[in-house]
């Protein structure tokens, strides 16, 4: 494994880290836009490093969370995460392809499932280094398609996605949840600042629900006090 660092959560919780598999804003903005409930069922697809469901275990560590994560190395992160946590199999890590979630996960058997998709379509926008970071950065292996399609069989009728991605992608991204029963229920952008397009958007959908959208009032990344509720003690970190 590559050279590992470890970022403290808050609470006895670690995040592992290296070069390849790190983790941003978005994922702790994710981690808190979707919030799971003490006994709800959750799996993370795309896990890298495992940043959102250690978030999770470090509000409410009786949560049954499981982690989805194509690379190997990324898996292991997680499992080091743990161990410096002292937290070893709190979380089910799965290695596999979510595209055969057959083959590893249940269908109909969670109540959320949360994702921080690759953002770029492939031969566009971020130009990666390796293989490695094409796989998180551009859709080699999983299209806004592939996770819809891989959500609404895993999660119970009901049951919620709760996702991050970039605005010029809304609209494949809610044609991609209708086309698989998830229905948008409820959507909030993130600016770096107060009347500034935003950059992220996160959204919540449900399985065979009714329509109806609720558009949030904007996260401002200036705001210090929603930043401060939202990261925590990680926030304050040194």
């Amino acid at each position: 494994m590559k050279s590992v660092h470890y970022e403290a959560l808050g609470r006895g919780v670690f995040a592992a880290t290296n070069e390849t598999h790190t983790f941003g804003t978005d994922a702790l903005l994710l981690a808190d836009f979707a919030a799971p409930k003490r006994k709800e069922r959750v799996c993370d697809l795309c896990s890298g490093c495992g940043i959102v469901p250690l978030i999770f275990l470090r509000n409410e560590p009786k949560q049954s969370l499981t982690a989805v994560e194509i690379q190997a190395d990324g898996c292991a992160l997680i499992e080091e995460g743990l161990k410096k946590s002292n937290r070893e199999n709190a979380i089910a890590i799965v290695n596999a392809d979510l595209r055969e979630w057959q083959e590893r996960l249940p269908f109909g058997g969670f109540d959320l499932i949360t994702i921080n998709p690759p953002y770029f379509k492939v031969g566009s926008g971020y130009a990666c280094q390796s293989e490695e970071q094409q796989l998180i950065r551009s859709e080699v292996c999983c299209t806004v398609d592939d996770f819809s399609r891989c959500a609404a069989r895993l999660l119970r009728s009901g049951g919620r996605l709760c996702l991050c991605h970039r605005p010029e992608r809304l609209t494949d991204v809610i044609a991609a949840l209708r086309n698989n029963r998830l229905e948008p229920k409820r959507l909030r952008f993130v600016t770096a600042d107060e009347g500034a397009a935003p950059w992220l958007f996160l959204l919540e959908a449900k399985k065979d629900a009714a329509s109806g959208l609720i558009v949030e009032k904007p996260l401002s990344m200036k705001d210090e006090a929603e930043q401060k509720r939202i990261l925590g003690e990680y926030a304050e970190r040194e």
